[in-house]
């Protein structure tokens, strides 16, 4: 349909109402301009063509009609001064405004970036409306074939470029595919795609190439471990997506091992954080997960990038404390010069006496003639009256000129301080993340040391295999302890020595992976690098083997980290012996 302009104060009253009527079948989108500005910031014409069948765009672009739109909508959804407003179907935005977000554009620069966030909040409005499952089953309304082609690039947050293997082009609308994820953690650039072209839009629909979340669940390495987004979390249980759309529940258990713990002081919705999971997506838990192993993201479309993206926690000041400035000050927002009093000219200012013009000479005539004095006299009383008239209306022009100036100044201020207060509660909401990233790491800290065993045991194998033992019953769940059981094992002469012998490595941590050796985890774990050790450096050279036909085996205890740690064992029939804890250049068994 294209952007819809409204130009006068009815017609913006008339919108008013019709948004405030529940009966609405598509979300619709405002969009005013700037005071002076030449042109939206915000591209309404990007904004129509995107969410073309799925949203109605409005762009208001006279003064009069934003006061006359405002003056009859509900308090807090009004939107003006070039900023923008997705209204979702029925009434619920009223009293929940989160629903309808006034997104601001204070010059062209920051209308790119605010016209992504209405299109985001257009396709969320739509997708909760039932159009985009709609769009799906409609037939296209133009020539469709199936094409193939590779993505050349992703312009912007909502669309990918794909180039045609006839020479052609097609963009892909990545908010029908998958709303709220950026096109770059779907797309990347020499990435295969293939879907439905609309010729006439030249629009790839690549939906056909979406697995189930199921399908790409079972790519799951047992114990490996995912980026995952918090999609809800409550005091004892939390919901975490590894997939956009798929959300899977975890109990406090599964997050800390301090039961009193609240997980909203660890997580918060939105976050990015490492999961353990279970072969095919059984399990999850973010129990043991430490900050070294290696992590990645499930694709949501085959051969594409991760969905997801490891968030580095914000760094913390120097002195410990919170840099988020006090709410409760006086804004410092600087305002724009005041404008100077205008007060109403008076009659001789805004009316000068004309000189003699024609017309009054011939009124002086004609007073000379007595029989036409009545006449002249109603004459001269009629102009005096239009120019009191005028004298009058120039008056009151100057009044709401001035109460428009007026108005304009304080809409000003406020849209100034509400950006101001946006961005302090921007700053608080990224301190409370490094707060709750801070409480999650202090709680498995505390929880490794409540399990300590140094005072349990006065030999330190005994200790040793109740620690490995306790590790298992953790980590490994009720249900799949029958077929991870804890294989035989026993310790090596110098083993022990060698765990306080080699600094820099957690005595935790030399737990956790002889439990995985034990149970074959790590042995599926990409992060802990399980393989024989060999005679030379060579990747041909032969493992080393002892007389009774035990290999040896070494596995990583940290990645990236200079000298980093290894673990030694020998390995023959089912059973293990842990042999020594080295640094990464030493390959003696």
């Amino acid at each position: 349909m294209g952007v819809q302009t409204i130009t006068g104060p009815r017609r913006a009253e008339e919108l008013a109402e019709e948004l405030n009527r529940p009966g609405r079948l598509r979300p619709t989108v405002v969009v005013t301009m700037a005071r002076g500005a030449q042109r939206p910031y915000i591209d309404a014409g990007r904004l129509a063509t995107e969410l073309d069948g799925l949203a109605d765009v409005y762009l208001i672009c006279e003064p009069a009609a934003s006061w006359a739109f405002s003056r009859g909508m509900p308090e807090m959804t009004q939107v003006y001064g070039g900023a923008g407003r997705v209204y979702p179907t029925g009434l619920e935005w009223v009293r929940d405004l989160r629903r309808s977000r006034l997104r601001f554009a204070y010059s062209e620069a920051e209308g790119t970036a605010t016209t992504e966030r209405l299109l985001g909040d257009g396709l969320r409005a739509a997708d909760a409306a039932g159009l985009l499952t709609v769009r799906a089953a409609v037939p296209d309304r133009g020539p469709a074939t199936e094409v193939k082609g590779t993505v050349g690039g992703c312009p912007n947050p909502s669309q990918a470029m794909v180039m045609l293997e006839d020479g052609g082009y097609a963009t892909i609308q990545v908010g029908l595919l998958c709303p709220g994820v950026a096109s770059d953690r779907l797309f990347e650039r020499g990435m295969e795609v293939h879907g439905v072209h609309d010729e006439r839009s030249r629009r790839l629909d690549v939906s056909g190439m979406r697995t189930s979340p199921g399908e790409r669940m079972a790519e799951v390495v047992d114990g490996e471990v995912l980026l995952g987004r918090v999609e809800s979390v409550g005091e004892s249980a939390c919901e975490i997506a590894l997939l956009p759309g798929f959300p899977s529940f975890l109990s406090r258990a599964r997050v800390t091992g301090d039961l009193t713990d609240d997980l909203r002081d660890l997580m918060s919705v939105g976050e990015v954080v490492p999961v353990r999971v279970g072969a095919g997506g059984t399990s999850l838990s973010m129990v043991d997960v430490d900050d070294d192993v290696p992590v990645r993201s499930l694709a949501v479309l085959p051969g594409g990038p991760g969905w997801l993206a490891p968030v580095e926690p914000p760094a913390a000041s120097g002195s410990g404390r919170s840099e988020t400035p006090d709410l409760s000050g006086p804004a410092t927002v600087p305002l724009p010069a005041p404008v100077p009093n205008v007060r109403a000219p008076g009659p001789s200012y805004l009316l000068p006496r004309p000189t003699p013009s024609t017309l009054a000479g011939r009124a002086v005539q004609v007073l000379e003639r007595p029989v036409r004095k009545t006449a002249l006299r109603s004459a001269l009383l009629a102009v005096e009256e239009e120019r009191s008239a005028k004298r009058l209306a120039l008056v009151e022009k100057a009044r709401l000129e001035e109460e428009l100036r007026s108005s304009t100044l304080e809409m000003q201020h406020l849209e100034a301080e509400l950006a101001r207060r946006i961005g302090l509660l921007d700053a608080r909401d990224r301190e409370l993340e490094r707060l709750r990233r801070r409480n999650r790491k202090g709680a498995q800290r505390d929880h490794r040391e409540m399990l300590s065993s140094e005072d349990l045991f006065a030999d330190a194998e005994d200790r040793f295999r109740f620690d490995v033992t306790v590790c298992w019953a953790r980590r490994i769940p009720a249900g799949e302890k029958t077929g991870r059981p804890l294989s035989a094992y026993r310790l090596g002469p110098r083993f022990l020595a060698s765990i306080e012998g080699t600094p820099g490595v957690d005595r935790a941590k030399v737990v956790d992976v002889a439990m995985e050796v034990l149970t074959g985890l790590a042995g599926t774990s990409a992060g802990r690098q399980m393989h024989a050790l060999r005679t030379g450096l060579g990747g041909n050279d032969q493992p080393v083997r002892r007389d009774d036909g035990a290999t040896c085996f070494r596995v990583a205890l940290q990645r990236n980290t200079p000298q980093a740690r290894r673990l030694h064992f020998w390995k023959w029939a089912e059973e293990i012996e842990f042999s020594r804890v080295v640094l990464h250049d030493d390959y003696e068994p």
